[in-house]
């Protein structure tokens, strides 16, 4: 025991001495001790850029900052590695509140390098460490590392960012309406919606497919499980059979918002700053797409209008999906019949309510197409005959103020694909008159600037400006609007850019078959104008179509089929 205690004593002097060596500046080293340099670090929130939104540090006492303008925001003092948690504030592309969450892990400090929280980080953080190169790859985004990817400066990620973003806001959105009554908050929905989404991301085997009826059903269902937690008790009980009802309703029209917002922005050029990128985003009518899809809430009512016994019988899941796809297209016909059929299982108040609500209002409307004299109802496969085809006529009425009191004045878009060749035109202004409801007059003003490409096998692009005014109205069926496939390759002829026997050589013949788009727009946020096609006898919403030049490109409703033309 003396030894023992001896020894502690020799250690206690011992460690005296040293201390008193360092307080002297003894040992050889007089400089003071090292410390730790400050940083300032910086990061961003995007969807398109956040404004005014909260970024919560998650790592660091829940501290939070605010972002400015262009989403940028700095860390807190002494904060340089944390978690983030971004909610609130305005979406600067589409100006509406950001409803969403977004999260991004924790990045290590490193000088230089922004940290993002982004819709893509989101999916990353629900994943957890490890899944970061699967994630992107499934986005289609291989290589690229997510935590530090503006999207606003790479048109690939611009386009997966939003596109996920709405995705998983109309997924929470259908959650919203399931969890009526329960404990689900806004964070809860967001999350079992991120969750669902990187999960099948990830899973997939090469670029997801996010505009898939099949995947966004696979979302669906699995959102509303991760969601258990918090739904009603009489939901709870059965939530297998309430996750398939629930993504046989609500996926179509989830996978009919997602397509539009994917084609709106399938071919994003970005400017020379963010502010040029989403300028041109408003004059193509893309930003057009994106908002309508940001406002819209279809989804929460339409499984509110679904009763608790209607979610948990397993027995109407094909007839839910029915009334599904009738809301996905806005004919309300096919929503009452379908509300019909299911009975008991839906209030019909409610479901009259969502019908309405998606019902088409101030709109044009295409009924038919005539080709060589020919009429033929539109739909996604056309045969007609004729030998040549040098233009489609679109008869085209006016329902109600389509142009809102506005001009009536559109910005149009013609694409078609014929032997190895794809040729776009795009005409800046198309002044539309009406007589009532009748189309009387279709005229490209003077000096109106037209824009056109030709890729494939030839390649030609010009962009001209007529010096008298052209006529695109035709009589046949009381009014249409004329696309003259030669008209337009006879002004690049003129120009120069094609010889006659290359503009032959672009003039559909028989027998071919060649996909057809026509596109078209007002160019001026809040103001796209809205088409409805003539279906069967009912009016449905028109497809959300794009046609591009090397300079201009025009996104909005209109039309794609693929016509086959016979001697």
């Amino acid at each position: 025991m003396q030894t023992k205690t001896r020894n502690i004593f020799i250690l206690g002097i011992m460690a005296s001495a040293a201390a008193t060596l360092v307080a002297c500046g003894g040992g050889g080293d007089d400089s003071p001790p090292p410390t730790q340099p400050s940083a300032t670090v910086s990061g961003k929130a995007v969807d398109f850029y956040l404004s005014g939104s909260t970024v919560t540090l998650l790592d660091c006492d829940n501290k939070t900052a605010v972002t400015n303008g262009t989403g940028d925001f700095t860390f807190p003092a002494g904060c340089t590695k944390s978690a983030l948690r971004v909610t609130g504030g305005t979406d600067i592309g589409t100006n509406q509140p950001f409803t969403g969450v977004l999260q991004a892990p924790a990045l290590d400090y490193k000088e230089g390098v922004i940290p993002v929280a982004s819709p893509l980080t989101t999916l990353a953080a629900q994943l957890g460490s490890g899944q970061a190169a699967p994630l992107a790859t499934g986005l289609g985004l291989p290589g690229k590392d997510l935590a530090t990817l503006d999207p606003m400066q790479d048109a690939a990620a611009l386009r997966a960012a939003v596109v996920v973003q709405q995705l998983v806001d109309h997924v929470a959105k259908t959650l919203t309406g399931l969890g009526e009554g329960g404990t689900l908050t806004a964070a809860d929905t967001a999350a079992a919606a991120s969750k669902a989404v990187a999960n099948a991301v990830a899973g997939a085997p090469g670029t997801a497919d996010l505009t898939s009826v099949a995947l966004v059903t696979n979302v669906v269902s699995s959102a509303v499980q991760n969601a258990q937690a918090g739904l009603p008790a009489e939901l709870r009980s059965d939530i297998g059979a309430v996750a398939a009802n629930v993504a046989a309703l609500a996926a179509p029209v989830i996978t009919t918002q997602v397509a539009s917002v994917s084609t709106a922005l399938a071919a994003v050029d970005l400017g020379s700053s963010p502010t040029q990128t989403l300028a041109a985003l408003t004059e193509s009518g893309s930003l057009n797409i994106v908002t309508e899809s940001a406002q819209s809430t279809t989804t929460t009512a339409l499984v509110q209008a679904v009763t608790t016994d209607g979610l948990t019988d397993a027995s109407i899941t094909n007839t839910l999906a029915e009334l599904g796809d009738a809301v996905s297209t806005g004919n309300t016909a096919e929503i009452q019949q379908a509300a019909a059929d299911l009975g008991s299982a839906v209030d019909a108040g409610a479901i009259n309510n969502v019908a309405n609500a998606v019902g088409l209002n101030n709109y044009l409307l295409l009924s038919n197409l005539t080709i060589n004299g020919a009429n033929y109802p539109i739909t996604d496969t056309i045969s007609a005959t004729g030998g040549t085809l040098g233009s489609i006529q679109v008869a085209l009425t006016q329902n109600g103020n389509a142009f809102d009191g506005g001009p009536s004045q559109v910005r149009a878009g013609l694409s078609y694909t014929y032997g190895g060749n794809q040729v776009d035109v795009i005409i800046e202004n198309v002044t539309l008159t009406f007589n009532g409801s009748q189309l009387v007059d279709a005229v490209v003003p003077a000096n109106t600037a037209y824009s056109f490409r030709i890729s494939g096998n030839l390649s030609a692009a010009a962009s001209l400006t007529n010096s008298v005014a052209d006529s695109l109205f035709s009589t046949a069926n009381g009014g249409s609007l004329n696309l003259p496939f030669t008209v337009f390759l006879g002004k690049l002829r003129s120009a120069g850019a094609l010889s006659q026997a290359q503009v032959d050589a672009l003039t559909p013949t028989a027998t071919s078959t060649f996909p057809v788009t026509f596109a078209t727009t007002t160019g001026v946020s809040g103001r796209d104008v809205k088409v409805g096609m003539l279906v069967n006898g009912e009016v449905e919403f028109a497809k959300t179509a794009l046609v591009k030049t090397d300079a201009e490109m025009v996104v909005g409703d209109g039309l794609k089929t693929t016509v086959t033309l016979n001697p």
